[in-house]
């Protein structure tokens, strides 16, 4: 989804908050370490999966795997198998359709129906800000990166197909094919948008700042303090002012500011709070201006905190922004939320195995001679959703295939040369291999799904590959 500039600039700021840490992936993962070049064997599954018994799970409507020429119209029929599975929790009903799998990676071909069979919202999602939306799998595994690719509603209103794509990031097992898998889901919700189709709701009005002028504002910015202090200072002012949307969640407020190291900073408090079907997920302070001046500041980022108690606070500081404690009089601020309207809170937990793989590895022996580089590629793995290649070598050397320029090409039976783009290295330390990830585009930067079985060999630098069927 591409996003307007006003959306990318709040989205900047959003991206500058930090809260209590959580497991992120990155183009790059890895887990420290020497390589090594032995590897181990799958582990055994490591527990079982938990289904709620008040859900039932059945057999999928027929007939509908077509959609997927709404997303992936190069995609090899041969490839997609039917999975089938169904599960109606509260008033929706979700169906994993089709699925494509790997080694590593699952595209997942996904309907969401009304459990009445009527016209669904257009824009009824399983992946909003306060729904979520993970492909688990029971064995032991490192960490993973997933997202909805599209969403397409069909032609009579009634079901919105979403294609769902995961990539684990994991030597165990050596192959996701035959494990169990759950799809799990927290339910079905909107996001909300601005009237510029932002997903944000703009407060209409914004919040004066005058009732802090005759607060005692606490200076940190030399003392270097921490967020949780900063926090009880701002609280001890024993200010509160009240937010735009106070009537549907009082506890929003603004608690106070602070002079840090970043300059004048505002403290507001912080969570998730829902009033009848509306949950508010996040806050952001996206705009300080000074009515004397007009001059508008926007949100440079903020810094969150739980104290002892379990309150919730945030820290806001802003771009480039002169303002002290005296100025608190004139100033004014806008605030934008994060929220969803809820149309079922009802979870979804539905498992499955896919039981082919649509990829095939090929060894091999040959070192890998570019300008003033030698590596030692061991493995290539080919399928429609990428192609991923496991070196005998430190992931330094290995990723340093970016720099280089280096890519596969797929020569297919045809006579077409298909060249591939770097998608991304992993590592994962101590008794793994590091791999690199290439994939196919077309002219226009599309993203391509080619059937193994069409190509003939591949050339890498110097390495001609052949591929047997």
């Amino acid at each position: 989804m591409m996003r307007t500039p006003e959306e990318e600039r709040i989205f900047h700021a959003l991206s500058q908050i930090k809260t209590p840490a959580c497991d992120l992936s990155g183009v790059v993962e890895q887990a420290g370490g020497r390589r090594r070049a032995r590897r181990r064997p799958g582990r055994p599954l490591a527990a079982a999966a938990v289904l709620c018994a008040l859900l039932t799970i059945g057999a999928a409507a027929v007939g509908i795997s077509g959609a997927w020429r709404y997303f992936a119209p190069s995609l090899p029929q041969n490839a997609v198998e039917t999975v089938g599975v169904s599960q109606t929790a509260g008033d929706y009903t979700l169906t994993v359709v089709d699925a494509v799998a790997d080694d590593s990676n699952i595209m997942l071909l996904l309907a969401l129906r009304r459990a009445d069979g009527g016209l669904i919202d257009p824009e009824a999602s399983l992946n909003t800000a306060s729904m979520h939306l993970n492909l688990e799998i029971e064995a032991e595994k490192g960490a993973g990166s997933h997202g909805l690719l599209g969403r397409q509603l069909s032609q009579d209103g009634t079901t919105i197909y979403l294609l769902f794509d995961t990539s684990y990031v994991t030597d165990q097992p050596s192959t996701l094919v035959n494990q169990t898998l759950t799809l799990a889901a927290d339910g079905v919700a909107v996001q909300l948008r601005d009237e510029n189709g932002q997903y944000i709701f703009r407060s209409e009005a914004p919040v004066s700042l005058a009732p802090l002028a005759e607060a005692e504002i606490p200076d940190s910015s030399q003392s270097g303090g921490t967020i949780r202090e900063i926090i009880r200072a701002a609280a001890a002012q024993a200010v509160r002012i009240p937010l735009p949307m106070s009537d549907q969640f009082p506890a929003l407020a603004v608690l106070g500011a602070a002079v840090t190291e970043d300059g004048l900073s505002l403290v507001t408090s912080s969570g998730r709070f829902a009033s009848g079907d509306l949950v508010c997920t996040d806050i952001l302070c996206d705009t300080l201006t000074d009515t004397r001046t007009g001059t508008r500041y926007a949100c440079a980022g903020g810094n969150g905190a739980t104290l002892e108690d379990g309150t919730q606070a945030m820290v806001w500081s802003f771009q480039d922004c002169p303002l002290t404690a005296e100025d608190l009089p004139y100033l004014e601020l806008e605030v934008v939320y994060t929220m969803d309207r809820i149309l079922s809170d009802q979870p979804f937990s539905l498992t499955f195995t896919v039981g082919q793989s649509s990829g095939i590895s090929i060894p091999i022996e040959e070192p890998l001679e570019l300008d003033g580089l030698t590596l030692h590629p061991a493995e290539l793995r080919l399928s429609p959703l990428e192609l991923r290649v496991f070196f005998a070598d430190e992931h330094e050397a290995a990723f340093s295939l970016y720099q280089e320029g280096t890519a596969p090409v797929l020569h297919l039976a045809d006579g077409t040369e298909i060249a591939t783009r770097w998608g991304g290295g992993r590592y994962l330390g101590d008794d793994t291999l590091p791999s690199v990830a290439f994939q196919v585009e077309d002219a226009d930067g599309e993203r391509l799904f080619i059937d193994p079985g069409q190509v003939v060999s591949i050339t890498f630098g110097n390495l001609e590959i052949p591929v047997e069927h």
